[in-house]
C-alpha cells in the first residue's frame, strides 16, 4: 500500500447530487408542470410524457409540444467530528488560511443549475400515438466545497498526534492544508415512446430511452504542514527531521522508516472526467375508465452504465494509486435503477383534477462500483398527491406534495459526506395560464424539507484501519531491524537486553502501540436543501 493512503484512502471528490427529485441520482422533476403537481403517473398532458407514456394516446389528435427550463438551487452540509465532539482533533486545524474553531466542523458544499431544460414532442393520430422527450435523467449540477470534507480533513487532522508520538516529544501543536473540491455530473435522457390503443380507454406504449453520462470531478489536497508550538508551519518532512536525525545517528538502518511515515503527507490532486452510455427499455399503460377515474402504471427497466475515466493530475505524488475508483481509463459500473411508477387521477367535476402516485427504484439491484448497492436495507419509495383547479378559462392553479424513503438503514455504508441523500418531503405550487387556445404558460416553485441524517463510525471514514495498515508496515520492518541487531549482538558474545539500540526500538515500538490503541469514532450529521423555480410553454398545434 502507498504510504498516502494513510490520509486520502477514501474517494476524494465531492460528488454533484441531482438537482431535483427523485432517487439516488434519477430526476423525476422533468419539467415545470411537475413543480405544480407532483403527481404526473396518470396525468394526460404532453407534459407528463415522461411519467405517464401511455397518456399520451389520449390528448387530442395532433402535435403537442412543450419547452421547459427550471433553476435548481441546492445546499449540502455535513457537520462531522471525530474522536471527541469537544475537543477532538479538528481544533488543532487551519484550513486554507482560516482556524478551525470547533471540533465539530460544518462543511457546506453549494449546487447551482439555473439552466436545466427540457422538451416533449407528441404527436398523435387515431389509435396511433409518437412522442419524444429529452431532459436531465440524472444529475444536473455542479456542487463545490470550497474548504473540502471532513472524510479527509481527518486524516490529516492526525498528523500532530502520530509525530508527536514517533518522536517522543509535544513539538507539533496542529496541522495546517489548502484543500478545495468540486463535483458535476450530467445524465442527459432522450426518449421515443410508441403507443396504440387497444380500445378506446386502454393504451399501451413501448418506448426506449439513451442516457449519455459527462460528468468531472476535480478537488485537491496540499500544502500539508506541521504547526509547531511557536506558531510557524514546516513542511512533515522538516518537524520529523530531528527524530530521523537521532534515527540515524543511533541506528542507520530505521532513518528510512522514518522517512516514509514523514513522506505521507505528499500533495494529492485529481481531475477525473467520466463519460458513459446506456439504454433503457421502458413500457406503460393507461386505462380511461370513464370521464372521472383514470389510472395509468410505468416501469423504466435498469440502464446498464459504464463510465469510462479520463484523468490527469499536475502536482506532486501520485494520487491514482490511491483513488482507484477514478484510474486513467478505468471503467466504473454506475447502472442507474428500475423504476415503477403507479397512479390515479380522480375528477369529481371537469374543472377539478386530484392526482396520487407512488414511485418504488429497486436500487439493490443497480450494480455500483464495488457493489456498493449491497450496503442497502432496501429499495427507495415515493408517494406522491396533487390537484389542480381551473379558476378560469384561462387559469389554473395547482400545488402538490412528495414523500422520499431511501432505504439506507441505520449509519448506512452506502453513502458518505461526500455523497448522500437524506429521506424528505416536499411541496410545489404554481399555475397555467392559456395564453389562447393553443398555447399555455406553467410556472412553478418547488421546494423539499430535508430529514436529518446522522451516520455514526467506530473508526471514523476507516482512519484507524488506515493507520494500522501502515504501522503493519513499519512494525515489520522495526522488528527485522531488531533481529539483525539482536543477531549482531549474540555474535559478538553481547546480551541484545543491553544494547542501547534495542531500547531505541523499544521507545519506537511503544510510540506505535499508542497509535494503534487509539480511539476513533465519529459521526457526520448530514442535511441538505433544495429550492428549484420553473417555466415551461405548451403547445397545442
Amino acid at each position: 500500500m502507498n504510504t498516502k493512503q494513510l490520509f486520502l484512502t477514501a474517494a476524494f471528490v465531492a460528488t454533484a447530487s441531482q438537482a431535483m427529485a427523485g432517487g439516488y441520482l434519477t430526476n423525476t422533476n422533468q419539467n415545470a408542470a411537475f413543480g405544480r403537481n407532483l403527481s404526473q403517473e396518470a396525468m394526460i398532458d404532453v407534459v407528463a410524457t415522461y411519467a405517464n407514456p401511455a397518456g399520451v394516446g389520449f390528448l387530442a389528435p395532433g402535435w403537442h409540444f412543450s419547452l421547459n427550463n427550471q433553476s435548481a438551487f441546492q445546499t449540502r452540509t455535513a457537520e462531522s467530528w471525530f474522536v471527541d465532539s469537544q475537543k477532538g482533533p479538528f481544533l488543532m486545524g487551519n484550513v486554507n488560511g482560516e482556524q478551525n474553531t470547533s471540533a465539530t466542523k460544518k462543511f457546506k458544499g453549494t449546487a447551482t443549475a439555473p439552466v436545466i431544460p427540457s422538451f416533449d414532442l407528441a404527436y398523435v393520430q387515431d389509435r396511433w400515438s409518437l412522442a419524444f422527450h429529452f431532459g436531465l435523467v440524472g444529475g444536473g449540477g455542479k456542487c463545490e466545497f470550497e474548504d473540502g470534507l471532513g472524510s479527509f480533513e481527518s486524516k490529516v487532522a492526525l498528523l500532530p498526534s502520530v509525530l508527536n508520538a514517533v518522536s517522543g516529544s509535544q513539538a507539533v501543536k496542529g496541522y495546517a492544508m489548502e484543500t478545495y473540491m468540486r463535483g458535476r455530473q450530467y445524465y442527459f435522457g432522450g426518449q421515443i415512446n410508441g403507443s396504440y390503443k387497444i380500445t378506446d380507454n386502454l393504451n399501451v406504449a413501448l418506448g426506449l430511452r439513451g442516457v449519455y453520462a459527462s460528468t468531472n470531478y476535480y478537488g485537491y489536497v496540499r500544502n500539508m504542514k506541521a504547526v509547531l508550538a511557536d506558531g510557524s508551519q514546516v513542511p512533515v518532512a522538516d518537524a520529523m527531521a530531528p527524530t530521523i536525525q537521532q534515527l540515524a545517528t543511533a541506528i542507520p538502518q530505521l532513518a528510512p522508516v522514518m522517512t516514509g511515515i514523514a513522506n505521507v503527507a505528499g500533495d494529492v490532486n485529481l481531475n477525473c472526467d467520466q463519460t458513459g452510455f446506456g439504454l433503457t427499455p421502458i413500457i406503460g399503460i393507461d386505462w380511461r375508465i370513464n370521464d372521472h377515474w383514470n389510472v395509468a402504471a410505468k416501469y423504466e427497466f435498469k440502464t446498464r452504465m459504464r463510465l469510462e475515466n479520463e484523468s490527469g493530475e499536475s502536482a506532486s505524488g501520485s494520487a491514482l494509486a490511491q483513488l482507484d475508483e477514478y484510474a486513467d481509463g478505468k471503467k466504473i459500473a454506475a447502472d442507474l435503477p428500475a423504476i415503477l411508477y403507479v397512479g390515479a387521477q380522480y375528477s369529481p367535476i371537469s374543472k377539478v383534477r386530484i392526482n396520487v402516485g407512488g414511485h418504488v427504484y429497486f436500487d439493490k439491484q443497480a450494480t455500483q462500483y464495488n457493489h456498493r448497492e449491497r450496503e442497502l436495507d432496501g429499495p427507495t419509495w415515493e408517494i406522491l398527491a396533487g390537484a389542480e383547479y381551473d379558476v378560469t378559462d384561462w387559469a389554473t392553479v395547482s400545488a402538490g406534495w412528495q414523500t422520499t424513503n431511501y432505504g439506507l438503514g441505520e449509519n448506512s455504508r452506502y453513502i458518505s459526506d461526500m455523497s448522500f441523500v437524506c429521506n424528505s418531503n416536499s411541496v410545489g405550487l404554481g399555475a397555467r395560464f392559456r395564453l389562447s387556445k393553443k398555447v399555455a404558460l406553467d410556472i412553478s416553485y418547488f421546494k423539499t424539507f430535508y430529514q436529518h441524517y446522522d451516520k455514526y463510525q467506530a473508526d471514523y471514514n476507516g482512519i484507524k484501519a488506515n493507520f494500522g495498515n501502515l504501522l503493519g508496515q513499519v512494525s515489520t520492518q522495526v522488528t527485522d531491524v531488531a533481529n539483525a541487531i539482536a543477531a549482531e549482538d549474540m555474535a559478538a558474545g553481547v546480551n541484545p537486553q543491553t544494547d542501547p539500540r534495542m531500547a531505541v526500538i523499544s521507545n519506537l515500538g511503544t510510540a506505535m502501540n499508542g497509535i494503534s490503541g487509539m480511539q476513533t469514532p465519529g459521526n457526520d450529521r448530514l442535511h441538505r436543501t433544495n429550492d428549484v423555480i420553473g417555466v415551461g410553454v405548451v403547445v397545442n398545434f
